[in-house]
């Protein structure tokens, strides 16, 4: 999907304060976004497929499911990936 102007400079905008920062924090955040990326979708899926292996009704499980599919669909909306 291409970006728009504004996502450009948003993202424009992000790398340049990135940039600023010393080495060290600049690693830690890039490890520690891709850490919550790598894993945000598996641990989604596996409270659904908990959830379903217990069966009956909507349980608990689904609804922490539901939470962290949030998640995943707010972390696609960081310009941070683009980033780092």
């Amino acid at each position: 999907m291409a970006l728009n102007e504004t996502q450009k400079i948003a993202i424009a905008n992000l790398r340049t304060e990135m940039s600023k920062l010393d080495p060290d924090t600049y690693q830690r955040i890039r490890e520690d976004f891709y850490r919550i990326a790598d894993n945000l979708q598996p641990l989604a899926d596996a409270l659904e497929k908990a959830d379903a292996d217990l069966g009956g009704d909507a349980g608990p499980l689904l609804d922490e499911h539901y939470i962290f599919a949030q998640m995943v669909d707010l972390l696609r909306k960081s310009n941070l990936g683009g980033v780092v």
